[in-house]
């Protein structure tokens, strides 16, 4: 005959069971974010699942509505902070800190690392999946319909511009990143791309004037905060041949999103 307490013990196993099958079935309902990509992309897809995000979606420069999850703590990722949450799901990015991911990994926390977005199809992945991993495939599938909606290709007038991406100390974009394909999509033709570059990289003045650019493109790395790598963009021989340069809000570029293409429209 079994004794009270062993009826207790099977009782606790049998609602500890059909309460892991419930969560299961409705999706994690404590998700807590360690990236600024992953922020913008969950406060779209499920807001009300998200506890925690980071404290760069504050930033008016990097975040594209940094009033959106301003309901939401905001935290700088380490391994005490997401604990004392209680999350069953954390999201890091690429570069997120990796010992911090292992170890909520050993202890038994669902993690998900977030993908480096360098196109329009790996951002609808990334939408895809996250849609999946809330729950939420409804609002992930209206996010990249409003995706798709905002990155027709934009109608050009005249010659096709040569759009040259510049930052401090040379620093370009070209062919395979998230810049490339946001000139692409502007109807324009990516000079950094034209002069050889491949991915992320410094591109010599001389490189970037040979390839013809008839646009500049360029977003602000701190306001108000001078630097070295400024004396190589005030050459006069750049403003002669590419204008004076169009700004981009950070945020069109440090995180991809259907944001990123409504930056474009302030460039037209």
């Amino acid at each position: 005959m079994k004794t009270p307490r062993v009826w207790h013990r099977q009782l606790f196993v049998i609602v500890a069971f059909f309460a892991c099958v419930a969560q299961a079935q409705e999706g994690p309902r404590r998700v807590v974010s360690v990236n600024l990509c992953a922020d913008q992309l969950l406060l779209r897809l499920a807001p009300e699942r998200v506890i925690a995000i980071t404290t760069l979606s504050r930033r008016a420069d990097l975040a594209p509505d940094p009033t959106l999850g301003a309901d939401k703590p905001a935290i700088r990722g380490s391994a005490e902070e997401i604990l004392a949450l209680r999350p069953d799901l954390v999201v890091f990015g690429p570069f997120s800190a990796a010992a911090t991911r292992t170890l909520l990994e050993r202890l038994g926390l669902p993690v998900y690392t977030l993908p480096y977005v360098e196109s329009l199809d790996a951002l609808r992945d990334a939408i895809r999946t996250l849609g999946r991993l809330v729950h939420e495939p409804e609002r992930a599938a209206a996010l990249e319909t409003r995706l798709d909606a905002l990155a027709r290709p934009l109608g050009v007038e005249g010659e096709t511009p040569v759009i040259l991406y510049y930052l401090q100390g040379g620093y370009s974009a070209g062919r395979g990143t998230w810049v490339g394909e946001l000139i692409e999509r502007s109807g324009g033709i990516n000079a950094a791309e034209r002069a050889g570059l491949i991915g992320h990289g410094d591109l010599p003045l001389e490189r970037a004037l040979a390839a013809r650019p008839t646009r500049w493109w360029r977003t602000v790395y701190q306001n108000d905060t001078p630097t070295l790598g400024e004396r190589l963009l005030a050459h006069p021989a750049l403003r002669r041949q590419a204008g004076e340069p169009h700004w981009l809000p950070s945020w069109a570029i440090t995180c991809a999103g259907p944001w990123s293409f409504e930056a474009l429209e302030r460039l037209r």
